[in-house]
């Protein structure tokens, strides 16, 4: 019979067991549990590892393509740092044969050079004491005479010490950086007492004196001609004045030199008609702004009626044109009275013939005024990607239009931070401009530039349109608003964009166009608007013919000047590019003469 008490103790010892069995089975649910949060843990770790390294290696790409093109851009700068070394090496090679033409030794100086008798405390004398070069040139006379019976060998020294036969000059007076109407030379004596016992010290036989320059700018004074006139009785009983007014051709008071000064002030340096009126109170010159408004634009419009047209006509034979618009408030008239509306302004910039026309056309924007002007226009036209001017890109044009890389780019470089593949389109742009300062660097003609365009920027060209056709058919690129604009513009304006390839002589960027609107959004940001139509058409022409002054190199002051005295006085008026402009019974005719300002 089993004991009891052995029969409880095995009973307690298996419930021992049963409960040890239990916690080990929780026990090892709870490491079960642990290994697989430490297995999701590794997969989520894993996948954001694989991540982390496909990013890595875009960014690797990208920065391997960067290094590739910085690498092109060196090898560029060197190619055009050598260019400009060897331009540099030759510079100075000019300025130290310069020296020597003008600062070389003179004639005097060389035949005591060559005058082997003579010591050269003897040249010293020649170059600092002033002595006399008549006796100097005696006795180098004699000297050679005496020098003709020496030896063979003597002759042959001679002849191999002989210097250059250079023209030599004298070296040139010492030029005042400033431009000065008249100079005031003040005597020592005029200004300084000797003191008693003193004397002036002497330098090589000469009073050692030195200047100093002070330039003094005295304000202009204002003149008033007063100009009588009588009433005269003629022998048919009429009567008549002895003259009429002087100015009465410009409709005011001012001078041509006033007039034209004031024109500058607003149109050249931007300042408002309230300022100058402030200026002239300055200067005694006393005027209310209807009446300085009123000068003006008279004035303006005499110089429009006289050379306007022709002017126009100017621009409009030009070989190639530049052509963007901008906007400008100009305050029109209402049935609610006067309002201010946003109108357009066009710039005509033929490049190469350094003239540029604004034009406005009662502030339209639309294809007519283009087509107005550009009428009978047969040559190369670079626009922005507006729409109208699509209308050059048909087959029977007679235009060449060439598109704007610039405002091509601008829309890849602000779809970049959306999509880096942006940065491929805008790589091959910036080759093509450095290869348009390569051109320009090495100053190549037209035909030359053609040339090396089909070469060089062909490729670049066919590379671009073939990524461009790809991202269109990707949607996941399309899907991006500003890619599929980017996209978009290229492939609408791309006939205009490879024409580059077609005229060397072309830009490949509107840029130069649009820095001509620069002075007028100046102005308007000065004066906040302009008052009505006719002085907004007054204002393209002031424009017109002060920015095609700056292009020239002509001051547009003195060359205003000119032609309010042509009016006044029927003269001859000089235009630009070798043309003159000849008044006769006020109508006008062109004839080949040089241009003289």
């Amino acid at each position: 019979m089993i004991d009891e008490r052995a029969y409880e103790l095995l009973c307690c010892q298996l419930g021992l067991a049963n409960e040890e069995k239990a916690g080990l089975r929780k026990q090892v649910n709870e490491l079960i549990a642990r290994l697989k949060a430490i297995e999701d843990s590794n997969k989520e770790n894993s996948k954001a590892l694989v991540d982390t390294i496909n990013e890595l290696s875009v960014t690797v790409e990208n920065y391997r393509k960067e290094m590739e093109l910085m690498r092109k851009q060196l090898e560029a700068k060197d190619e055009v740092n050598r260019m400009l070394a060897n331009e540099i090496s030759n510079l100075r090679l000019q300025l130290e044969d310069s020296r020597k033409h003008r600062f070389g030794r003179t004639s005097e100086q060389r035949k005591l050079l060559n005058n082997r008798n003579l010591d050269k405390s003897a040249l010293h004398k020649s170059e600092y004491d002033g002595s006399d070069k008549d006796d100097d040139d005696d006795n180098n006379k004699a000297d050679g005479n005496e020098a003709g019976g020496n030896t063979s060998s003597d002759n042959a020294t001679a002849q191999n010490i002989q210097p250059s036969r250079r023209k030599e000059t004298a070296p040139r007076a010492v030029k005042t950086k400033l431009k000065v109407d008249k100079v005031v030379v003040h005597e020592v004596d005029e200004y300084y007492t000797l003191p008693e016992g003193g004397r002036f010290m002497n330098r090589n036989g000469m009073p050692d004196v030195w200047e100093y320059r002070v330039i003094e700018h005295v304000r202009a004074h204002n003149v008033e001609h007063v100009y009588k006139v009588a009433r005269v009785k003629l022998a048919d009983g009429t009567f008549a004045n002895t003259m009429e007014h002087p100015l009465k051709d410009l409709g005011g008071i001012f001078s041509p030199e006033l007039l034209a000064r004031l024109l500058c002030l607003k149109y050249d340096f931007s300042m408002p008609e309230n300022r100058q009126i402030r200026l002239l109170a300055r200067e005694g010159i006393h005027i209310s702004n209807t009446t300085l408004n009123s000068y003006i634009h008279n004035g303006i419009a005499k110089l429009k009626g006289f050379i306007g047209e022709v002017f126009k006509g100017f621009v409009q034979q030009a070989e190639y044109l530049m052509v963007d618009e901008t906007t400008e408030l100009v305050g029109v008239e209402t049935k609610e009275g006067k309002a201010y509306r946003r109108k357009y302004l066009w710039a005509f910039f033929a490049k190469h013939m350094k003239m540029v026309y604004y034009h406005y056309n009662n502030g339209s924007r639309s294809s007519d005024v283009a087509k107005s002007f550009l009428e009978h226009f047969m040559g190369t036209l670079s626009t922005d990607g507006y729409t109208v001017y699509r209308m050059f890109d048909g087959e029977d044009s007679k235009v060449l239009h060439i598109g704007c890389w610039t405002h091509c780019r601008r829309l890849w470089v602000d779809a970049l931070p959306s999509d880096r593949t942006a940065m491929e389109i805008i790589d091959s742009i910036g080759d093509m401009f450095m290869n348009e300062d390569l051109f320009r660097t090495m100053k190549l003609s037209g035909e030359q530039i053609k040339g090396k365009r089909r070469k060089l920027t062909g490729p670049i060209l066919e590379s671009i349109h073939h990524k461009v056709v790809m991202m269109m058919q990707d949607a996941k690129i399309m899907a991006n608003e500003l890619m599929r604009k980017a996209v978009n513009y290229t492939l609408n304006q791309w006939k205009s964009l490879r024409n580059i390839l077609k005229d060397g002589a072309a830009e490949i960027s509107n840029n130069l166009c649009e820095q001509r609107m620069k002075p007028v959004k100046l102005l308007l940001k000065n004066c906040m608007n302009i008052g009505s139509e006719d002085a907004a058409e007054n204002s393209a022409f002031i424009f017109s013919l002060i920015e095609s002054c700056k292009l020239n190199g002509i001051v547009p002051q003195d060359y205003q000047k000119h032609l309010f005295e042509c009016i006044l006085h029927g003269k001859d008026c000089y235009m630009f590019n070798n043309q003159r402009y000849v008044v006769g019974s006020r109508n006008a005719r062109l004839v080949a003469e040089a241009f003289i300002l």
